[in-house]
């Protein structure tokens, strides 16, 4: 019995099967690619290329860049531990803006995302209707709920973007300012006295102080009145 030749016996290894893309892997690893090169870096090209998959693939399940970083600011915000809506509003309130600062520590490159992006999502919106239905049976009208929230949002994004700009400057000696390490106290003595408490260690105590007196003022808002009840006239009897 003839032998095949060498060439032709040559055995035929199964490819290997790479994973299954799908939203939330390219999500995933859109996260990951931010959280180590930065938000610049992620386009659809070097993802694709982390995932050993065509760019074109990436468009079968985003029509578009935007759509994808969508999906990680929803990866972000899913990774916030809210209080159960059922205890204190100002407790709630104070949980969920320590939760949404913490985002801004575990991913400083793609936090701005939060920052800058507005909600364009079935679950972003769902998270909404949670804070605010949170405010709406604490009893404030739908203004006064809208005012809160904007106003967290401007502390929280302001605090958590500070927190940001100072962790990169400790990280890079070239992004430091004068002011980081400020002692000419014969020239300017109000900001040498100043700099050190502006400093990245005192940055937690700075975000509690400026939250705390935020919730005191929410909490001396006037409530909405309860709906008032008609009373019903008695009807007259005839004879």
């Amino acid at each position: 019995m003839l032998s095949q030749p060498r060439s032709q016996r040559r055995e035929q290894r199964p490819a290997a099967r790479r994973p299954k893309l799908s939203r939330d892997r390219l999500a995933a690893a859109a996260l990951a690619l931010i959280d180590r090169d930065g938000l610049e870096a992620c386009s659809t090209r070097k993802l694709g290329a982390a995932l050993g998959v065509e760019a074109m693939a990436i468009y079968h399940h985003f029509p578009s860049k935007e759509r994808l970083l969508d999906a990680v600011a929803e990866r972000l915000l899913a990774e916030i531990a809210l209080p159960p809506p059922d205890g204190d509003w100002i407790g709630w309130l104070r949980g969920a803006a320590h939760a949404y600062r913490a985002i801004a520590k575990r991913h400083p490159n793609a936090f701005v995302l939060l920052a800058m992006r507005r909600f364009a999502t079935p679950s972003l919106f769902a998270l909404l209707e949670t804070y605010f239905g949170m405010l709406r049976r604490a009893g404030f009208d739908p203004a006064t709920t809208a005012r809160i929230f904007r106003t967290i949002g401007y502390f929280t994004n302001g605090a958590g973007l500070a927190d940001v700009a100072t962790q990169a400057a400790a990280d890079d000696p070239q992004r430091r300012t004068p002011l980081d390490d400020f002692r000419d106290a014969a020239a300017l003595p109000h900001v040498a006295a100043v700099a050190p408490h502006l400093r990245q260690e005192a940055l937690d105590g700075i975000f509690f102080f400026g939250l705390e007196l935020l919730l005191a003022d929410f909490a001396r808002l006037p409530k909405a009145a309860p709906p008032a009840t008609r009373r019903r006239k008695p009807r007259k009897s005839h004879p």
